[in-house]
C-alpha cells in the first residue's frame, strides 16, 4: 500500500526554520541544504510502511496516533490515517526541546 505524504503548515515552517538556523546562524548554507534534503527522504520513506516508525512513549500523544522519525537532531512528528491513506507530517522539532509539551499544548487548540 502506498501512502500519500503532506507535510502540514507547521512542519514546513519548521522546516524553513531550521534551514534558517543553520544557514545564517551557523553560517553553514551547505549543511542546511543536507539537513533539509535528508528530512525530505526520510519523510518521502514514508509513503511505504509508514508503521515501522512505532507511536511516541507519551501516553496521550500516541492515543492522538503520533509517531516520529528521528533525522540526526531532529524529530520529524506524524499521523497515520489510515483510512484516506495519508501520513500527515505535524512538526519537525529540535530533539533538545519539550517537545511533548509543545504538541500537547498545540493538541488542545
Amino acid at each position: 500500500m502506498i501512502y500519500k505524504v503532506r507535510i502540514m503548515d507547521s512542519a514546513k515552517s519548521d522546516m524553513r526554520g531550521i534551514h534558517k538556523y543553520i544557514a545564517e546562524d551557523l553560517k553553514n548554507s551547505v549543511a542546511a541544504e543536507r539537513r533539509i534534503l535528508l528530512m525530505r527522504d526520510k519523510i518521502n520513506s514514508l509513503k511505504e510502511n509508514p508503521e515501522r516508525f512505532p507511536l511516541v512513549r507519551d501516553e496521550y500523544l500516541a492515543s492522538k496516533g503520533y509517531r516520529m522519525i528521528v533525522v540526526k537532531s531532529h524529530l520529524v512528528f506524524f499521523i497515520i490515517r489510515e483510512k484516506k491513506q495519508i501520513v500527515s507530517i505535524m512538526r519537525v522539532l529540535y530533539g533538545r526541546r519539550n517537545w511533548v509539551r509543545l504538541l500537547k499544548v498545540e493538541g488542545e487548540k
